[in-house]
C-alpha cells in the first residue's frame, strides 16, 4: 500500500503557484519559462504518480495495457523534471543565452537516452515490469531514473560553483539549496519507495525558487504598472536573433521642469495614465517605464513601429487628466532602434537605446535613431570609461609636460603639467575625451590629486632650476576646486616630497569663477600655503573683468582659440585683453602656437609666454627630463 498523505497538500500549493504565475505581470524571459514548466511538469508527476499508485494497488481490475502506459508515462516525466530543474539552474545564470539549440539538445542527451529506456518498456521490460495479475516489480534498468536525478543535480550544483560570478548577487546559496533539497528528496524515494514523500521535496525546491527568483514586483514599476528598467536589460539580453526586434522608446520632453510645474504627485499620476494607456492598447506588446519619463515598447513585428509613433503620437497631442482638474500637456520624442540593423551582442542595444534617451534631453527636438553609427560611439565612450577607471584606480595615469617659453628670452622659463591616459591596445587617449567622462564618473578628483603628486615627485627627482624652469603648472578641475580640504591633502604631498609651494601653479578655468565667495576663500587660503594660482583658457568661457580684476592671479592664459582668431584677423580684441592684464599686474600667457609667425605676432602685442606644438607637444616627463636638462 502507499501512502498518500503529502499529496493533497501539494497540490494545492501547487496550484497556489500556478494562480499567482498568471494573476501577476510575468517578463517573459527563460528564467520564468522555466519556471512555469517546472509547476506543470511537477503538476503532472503528481497526477501520474497518484493514478499509478492507485492503478496498482487495484490489481486485475485494470486492464494491462493502461497499467504499462500510466506508468511509463510517470517514468518519462519524472526524468523530465529532474532536466527541467537542471535547465532553470542555467537560466539563473543565463547560460543558455543565444545558445543553439543543438548545444541545449546535448545537454539534455541523458534525459533522451533515459526518456527512450522509459518509452522502450511499453514494447520490452526495461524499467519495470508488470505481470497478467497486476503484480508489478522492477527491470535491470530501472536504477537509470535515478542516474538522471542525480547527473542533472551534480551537474546543476558543478556549474554553481564553476559559474559563481553569473549567479545574481546574493542567490548563490539559494540556488544551491534548492538543488540540494532536490537531492535529499531523491534519496528519500530511495529509501522509502512506498511513501509519496519526493513530490514535497520537490514542492519545497519550487518554494524556494519562487521565494528567490520568481518575485515579480522586482521587474515592475509601480508607479505606471509597466516592467521597469531591470527588466528591459533582462529581456534584451535574451535576443538571439541577428536582427533587432521592433524596439521603440520615447521621451516625456522637459519632464523635470514638468515635475516642477504640475508637482511630483501630479507627474506620477500622469506617468500612471501613461501605463495603462500602453497596457490597454497593446496588450501583446511588452511595454516599460524606465523612470525620469522615458518609456519603451518591444515586439515583434518590425513593421508595427511606424503605426505606434503615429497613435502614440496623436494620443499625446491631448492633455492627461491628472485630477482635481488638473490637464497635463506633453510633447515627447521617439528613441528607436534601427530595424534593419544587425549586432551580435544585445547589450549594447540597451546602451545604445539608454544613451540615446539620455541625449534627448540634451538635443531637444527630432526622433532619434540608434545605429552602427551611435553604437560605435558608445563602444568607444565604454572603452574609455574602462580606461579611465583602470588608470585612476591603479595609479597608472601618466605625467606629460609641455614647455612655456619667455618672448623676452626665447628660452624655456616653465612648464605645465598634463594628464594621459593609455587604453588597452597602448594608444593615447584624447584628453577631451577622457576628461569629461571622469568628471562625470568621479574619478576626475583622484586623477587630479595623482597628477599634483606625480608633479611634486619629479620636481624631486630632478633639477628644474637647470632645465630653466621657475614652475610648473598644474591643473584643477573645477569639481575637485570645490574640496573644502584641498589644501590640506596637497600641502601633505608637498610636506611628503620636501617641494616647495611656490614650485607649482595651479590652473583654474573661468568655470570655477562661478561660485566667486568660495573662489576667493579658496585662493586666500592656498596661498596662504605658497600656492600661486593661473586662469586658464581665458575667453572660452564667461569672463567677468570686474571679479578678474580682484582675483589674485600671477596669470592669464589666452585660449587658443582665440589666439588662432586673432592671427587670422588681427584685430584689436587680443592686444585689448593683454594691455588690461598687464595693468592688472597679471603676466600673459597665449596658448596654441604652430608656427614661428604665431609666436612673433603674439610676442608683438605684449605676451609674456608662449606655448604649443610650435616649440614641443606634450611628452612624457621622463623625455622631457632628458630634452631639457643640460649636460653636465
Amino acid at each position: 500500500m502507499w501512502n498518500y498523505s503529502f499529496v493533497l497538500p501539494n497540490f494545492i500549493a501547487l496550484s497556489t503557484f500556478l494562480v499567482f504565475y498568471f494573476t501577476r505581470p510575468r517578463l517573459p524571459i527563460k528564467l520564468n519559462k522555466s519556471f512555469l514548466k517546472i509547476l506543470f511538469i511537477e503538476m503532472a508527476v503528481l497526477t501520474i504518480d497518484v493514478a499509478s499508485s492507485a492503478a496498482l494497488e487495484s490489481g486485475k481490475s485494470i486492464p494491462h495495457v493502461f497499467l504499462r502506459i500510466i506508468n511509463v508515462l510517470f517514468f518519462a516525466l519524472f526524468i523530465m523534471r529532474a532536466a527541467m530543474f537542471f535547465m532553470f539552474t542555467l537560466d539563473i545564470m543565463k547560460i543558455r543565452n543565444g545558445m543553439k539549440a543543438a548545444h541545449q539538445l546535448a545537454l539534455l542527451g541523458i534525459a533522451i537516452v533515459c526518456e527512450a529506456i522509459a518509452l522502450a518498456n511499453m514494447f520490452f521490460d526495461t524499467i519495470f515490469s508488470i505481470s497478467e495479475t497486476g503484480a508489478y516489480a522492477k527491470c535491470f534498468l530501472y536504477n537509470a531514473i535515478y542516474v538522471c536525478s542525480f547527473f542533472y543535480i551534480f551537474a546543476s550544483i558543478a556549474a554553481l560553483f564553476a559559474n559563481r560570478s553569473r549567479v545574481p548577487d546574493g542567490f548563490f546559496l539559494n540556488s544551491c539549496a534548492f538543488n540540494i533539497v532536490l537531492l535529499i528528496g531523491t534519496l528519500m524515494r530511495i529509501v522509502f519507495p512506498k511513501f509519496l514523500i519526493m513530490d514535497s521535496f520537490c514542492l519545497l525546491s519550487i518554494v524556494i525558487i519562487c521565494l528567490s527568483f520568481e518575485n515579480s514586483a522586482i521587474y515592475v514599476e509601480p508607479r505606471s504598472g509597466l516592467f521597469n528598467k531591470k527588466a528591459l536589460r533582462d529581456i534584451l539580453s535574451e535576443l538571439s536573433e541577428k536582427r533587432c526586434r521592433l524596439i521603440l522608446g520615447f521621451v516625456l520632453n522637459n519632464y523635470g521642469e514638468l515635475r516642477e510645474i504640475y508637482s511630483g504627485a501630479q507627474m506620477d499620476r500622469g506617468v500612471a495614465l501613461i501605463g495603462q494607456f500602453l497596457a490597454k492598447s497593446y496588450p501583446s506588446l511588452i511595454s516599460f517605464y524606465l523612470s525620469n519619463g522615458r518609456f519603451a515598447i518591444i515586439g515583434k513585428k518590425e513593421a508595427d513601429a511606424g503605426r505606434l509613433m503615429e497613435e502614440i503620437g496623436e494620443r499625446f497631442k491631448k492633455p492627461w487628466n491628472a485630477g482635481a482638474e488638473v490637464d497635463i500637456s506633453v510633447d515627447i520624442t521617439f528613441v528607436q532602434v534601427k530595424p534593419e540593423m544587425r549586432i551580435d551582442c544585445p547589450e549594447k542595444i540597451t546602451n545604445g537605446l539608454f544613451a540615446a534617451m539620455n541625449s534627448v534631453r540634451t538635443i531637444g527636438s527630432g526622433n532619434v535613431v540608434v545605429d552602427e553609427e551611435s553604437i560605435a560611439r558608445i563602444d568607444s565612450s565604454t572603452e574609455i570609461k574602462r580606461a579611465v577607471v583602470h588608470a585612476v584606480e591603479s595609479n597608472a595615469v601618466e605625467l606629460f609636460l609641455q614647455p612655456l617659453f619667455g618672448t623676452r628670452t626665447g628660452k624655456i622659463e616653465g612648464a605645465e603639467a598634463l594628464a594621459r591616459i593609455r587604453a588597452a591596445d597602448g594608444s593615447l587617449i584624447s584628453p577631451t575625451a577622457f576628461i569629461p567622462i571622469a568628471e562625470k564618473n568621479g574619478r576626475i578628483t583622484m586623477l587630479g590629486e595623482q597628477m599634483f603628486e606625480k608633479t611634486c615627485a619629479f620636481i624631486r627627482n630632478h633639477d628644474i632650476a637647470a632645465m630653466g624652469i621657475s614652475w610648473i603648472n598644474v591643473n584643477l578641475s573645477p569639481i575637485q576646486f570645490l574640496r573644502r580640504d584641498l589644501n590640506e591633502r596637497f600641502s601633505a604631498i608637498l610636506e611628503k616630497y620636501g617641494v616647495e609651494a611656490k614650485l607649482i601653479h595651479l590652473e583654474i578655468t573661468e568655470e570655477s569663477m562661478i561660485d566667486y565667495a568660495l573662489l576667493q576663500k579658496q585662493i586666500q587660503l592656498m596661498r596662504n600655503t605658497g600656492f600661486q594660482f593661473v586662469l586658464d583658457d581665458y575667453g572660452s568661457g564667461y569672463s567677468n573683468v570686474t571679479r578678474l580684476r580682484k582675483c589674485p592671479f600671477v596669470n592669464v592664459k589666452l585660449d587658443m582659440e582665440l589666439v588662432r582668431d586673432y592671427y587670422a584677423s588681427r584685430d584689436d580684441t587680443i592686444p585689448t585683453f593683454v594691455q588690461m592684464f598687464k595693468k592688472m599686474n597679471f603676466s600673459v600667457t597665449a596658448e596654441g602656437i604652430e608656427n614661428e609667425e604665431m609666436a612673433r605676432a603674439l610676442t608683438e602685442i605684449g605676451c609674456d609666454y608662449l606655448q604649443g606644438f610650435h616649440f614641443s607637444a606634450p611628452i612624457p616627463a621622463e623625455e622631457f627630463a632628458a630634452r631639457y636638462t643640460p649636460e653636465r
